[in-house]
């Protein structure tokens, strides 16, 4: 018997957990909207040159909406059949980056009882938090469900993420944080979501990622409502991507209280952006990698000169436009 999304338990009303992690940012009412570009007009050339290679985020519409995870994926009987049982720790809370915090009110479950859980609407938020999709493991079956982008080489690979890892989730945020070396599209197979970006050229990012990484917002601090952050709003709906560029400081909450799957698909960035060490984030980067002393430490001052010069020659073509 199928079982959809739309026939579990009555979902209580529901205006967005992630309020809290959007209200703490000094002016956000006056964000922007991203920049939005629709997957039919959009050439992997473009996508490249316009976004890519220029750091720059977009909201790709209908970016797979041809997928048939879309369909599937809503039905609990899909799960059961199409992925191996086995041991699994879900959370009753947002999807949190310090990792105490992540892990406290831990539930000990099996995958078969976690989706049936999310299914019944049983929690009031409920994370099954971040799952690599591979073609060893457990959920191989999966990828045929979403198939190649059309603006985007399915060749490309990823440095230091998992090629495709998916998010299950009901009425769960995930806190602010950032990605390095490597470029994301968030794919909004099911549900909807509201993500707010911060650009690495922000002033004063330092200060604002410290806060917000760190989750010092849980702690009753507050950021100094003088920062000038001019965040960008973006709603990534059902069939959507957000192409999420590396470096750039985002937190993202669910604005329903539907059953949620999100795929994070990532390849490596355009070694010109790891080299421009204006960016704060870039020059973390490297110096993590140099110091303390790891099998990175002798050949990263090597890849961060290729890298910034690289970036010189994009800056001097005019094609390093990084955008703010």
């Amino acid at each position: 018997m199928e079982r959809n999304i739309s026939e579990s338990n009555a979902i209580s009303n529901f205006n967005g957990v992630g309020d809290d992690l959007f209200n703490i940012i000094p002016n956000i009412e006056k964000a922007r909207n991203i920049s939005v570009v629709d997957a039919k007009e959009l050439i992997k050339s473009e996508f490249y040159k316009n976004w890519v290679s220029k750091n720059k985020p977009c909201l790709i519409k209908n970016a797979i909406k041809h997928w048939p995870a879309i369909q599937k994926f809503r039905n609990l009987d899909y799960w059961l059949s199409a992925c191996d049982n086995f041991d699994m720790s879900v959370y009753p809370h947002m999807n949190h980056m310090v990792k105490n915090r992540h892990k406290a009110d831990l539930i000990e479950t099996t995958f078969y009882d976690a989706v049936k859980r999310l299914f019944k609407n049983q929690d009031f938020i409920l994370n099954l938090s971040r799952n690599e999709i591979s073609e060893t493991n457990q959920f191989s079956k999966l990828i045929k469900e979403m198939p190649d982008f059309s603006f985007l080489s399915n060749e490309l690979k990823p440095r230091g993420y998992p090629h495709r890892r998916f998010f299950m989730y009901r009425r769960a945020s995930t806190a602010w944080h950032y990605h390095n070396m490597d470029e994301t599209l968030m794919c909004q197979v099911n549900g909807s979501k509201k993500v707010a970006l911060f650009s690495p050229k922000t002033k004063r990012v330092k200060e604002i990622s410290n806060y917000l990484t760190k989750e010092r917002y849980l702690e009753g601090e507050t950021l100094d409502p003088n920062i000038t952050v001019d965040p960008i709003i973006a709603y990534v709906e059902e069939g959507d991507a957000l192409y999420i560029p590396p470096y750039w400081l985002h937190g993202v909450a669910p604005v329903d209280g539907e059953i949620g799957f999100t795929l994070a698909y990532c390849w490596g960035s355009p070694i010109h952006i790891l080299g421009d060490f204006s960016n704060y984030f870039v020059r973390k980067f490297h110096k993590n990698r140099f110091l303390p002393l790891n099998r990175h430490t002798f050949t990263t001052p090597f890849v961060s000169l290729y890298a910034a010069v690289l970036h010189t020659f994009y800056k001097l073509k005019g094609e390093e436009k990084t955008y703010r």
